[in-house]
């Protein structure tokens, strides 16, 4: 445990989150006396102190944002001396990076001042500096959007079997059969009801994605049921973009394949996670890497032109040769774009339960290994976001051929335009431009509740369209 003073201040959080990038497996207390870290503010000054090392800024004014980056800054200059390690990303430990430089341009900065300020204020790497502006400038051009626009998102809570990674509000289809014919029956009542609200009110939809879970986990039938009534409210064939996460190859048909290029999407999701087959045993998949590789010819077969695929670094056991084997593999498939995610420990997965720390130094390699093989496969990074407890100090990055960019992925990091979001645990997000906020309604996660709710969750979703139309 570490014993933790703050002075002349209670920014606690501010303080916890650069605590926790360098105390990693130990408890975090906050106390009155007794500390061996203090966190203080003056009136004119903000001083950090751990051992004999002592780091300080002066502040002018009472800024409370610039108050508090100050406070990050001392603390992460001193633990990063202390503990001799060095945080790539800095004080960022927020999400959306790249928001940032679309604000700094806004106000006129040049691309190198803006590398400047991300370097000094936030005290990233040069490198993150780099990614971080690379990606804001490729996204910018998907940016744009019309008056009464917004994007649409269906989530579908179901998969094959849980990852042991995995944290979504997931349920196995197998054995849960009927509860999810229910679900699909309550979702186009939520269809019925929203997508109905949008056309009659003239809102128009710019992108539609399927997500999960494992949207393809769901049978033939149910598939074409939602698309179907999906066509009654928007011209499919017409979206700017229509994405199906298909997901897991031992969800994937050729029947459901057919269907989805019937209906008009655009671009699918085929995720191995890792081309290892003793990987794939340990996280909980029931497909092998020949599963993933017919699957994926199977789509080309059909007419796919825009297929990603999913990878995580820092599965539990893999190192550089695991990653390499994973990347020689995708280049022979030649997808149009890969995601690399870091291994990310959520507090409701299984391998947090088991208490899997996989915090290796050989992470960082792998990772670098798959960008590169990525930019040499002719791809750009196009979108990135970070998460919380990542098993090292890296990012989630999308990479993709050109012209082949996922726009909803770049939409929601982002947080350019209203997603409407339809399911259990489907967050809503409405954008409002000129007020520089965003309201958020959540659908409740648990199934059952979804489905006991559904008229409670509708009427709040339209109060908040309803809301953007008479602003």
């Amino acid at each position: 445990m570490v014993r933790v003073g703050l002075i002349g201040h209670n920014y606690r959080y501010e303080v916890f989150q650069i605590l926790n990038l360098f105390y990693e497996k130990e408890e975090i207390e906050f106390c009155q006396d007794g500390y061996e870290v203090e966190s203080i503010l003056e009136e004119e000054q903000v001083l950090f102190k751990i051992g004999e090392i002592i780091e300080k800024e002066n502040i002018d004014g009472n800024d409370i944002k610039l108050i508090k980056n100050s406070l990050k800054r001392t603390a992460l200059k001193a633990l990063s001396r202390y503990f001799e390690k060095n945080i790539p990303w800095g004080i960022l430990v927020g999400i959306r990076p790249t928001k940032i430089v679309h604000e700094l341009k806004k106000r006129g900065d040049s691309l190198e001042e803006i590398k400047k300020h991300l370097i000094e204020y936030y005290l990233l790497n040069e490198d993150k500096a780099n990614l971080t502006i690379e990606v804001a400038e490729n996204e910018a051009k998907f940016l744009e959007k019309e008056k009464n626009e917004v994007s649409v998102y269906v989530g579908i809570p179901f998969c094959p079997t849980r990852c042991v990674y995995c944290s979504f509000a997931s349920n196995s289809i197998y054995g849960n059969e009927k509860i999810a014919e229910e679900y699909v029956d309550f979702l186009i009542k939520e269809f019925d009801s929203i997508l109905s609200y949008l056309k009659d009110n003239g809102i128009s939809i710019d992108t539609l994605y399927f997500g999960g879970g494992t949207p393809s986990s769901l049978s033939l039938e149910q598939i074409n049921r939602l698309l179907d009534k999906l066509s009654n409210y928007v011209n499919l064939q017409k979206l700017r973009e229509f994405t199906f996460e298909a997901g897991r190859p031992d969800s994937i048909d050729k029947n459901k394949l057919i269907l989805l290029k019937k209906y008009g999407v655009t671009r699918i999701s085929i995720n191995p996670q890792t081309m290892n087959e003793e990987t794939l045993i340990k996280i909980g998949r029931r497909h092998s890497t020949k599963d993933i590789i017919d699957k994926f010819n199977l789509a080309r077969e059909i007419g796919f032109d825009n297929i990603n695929m999913d990878i995580i670094v820092g599965l539990p056991d893999e190192d550089l040769g695991s990653i390499n084997k994973t990347m020689e593999e995708l280049k022979k498939l030649s997808p149009e774009s890969i995601t690399i995610h870091t291994m990310a420990i959520k507090r409701a997965s299984i391998l947090n339960e088991i208490d899997y720390k996989h915090r290796t130094d050989n992470v960082i390699s792998m990772y670098n290994y798959a960008a590169n093989c990525c930019r040499e496969m002719g791809m750009i990074p196009y979108y990135m976001y970070r998460q919380k407890n990542m098993v090292s100090p890296l990012e989630n990055v999308g990479y993709s051929k050109r012209g082949k960019e996922c726009i909803y992925n770049i939409q929601m990091i982002a947080e350019n335009i209203s997603i409407i979001s339809l399911g259990a645990d489907a967050i809503t997000k409405i954008v409002y431009d000129e007020e520089n906020r965003i309201e958020r309604v959540a659908n409740v996660k648990d199934v059952r509740e979804y489905i006991n709710r559904i008229d409670e969750m509708i009427n709040k979703k339209i109060e908040a369209i309803d809301d953007i139309l008479h602003k």
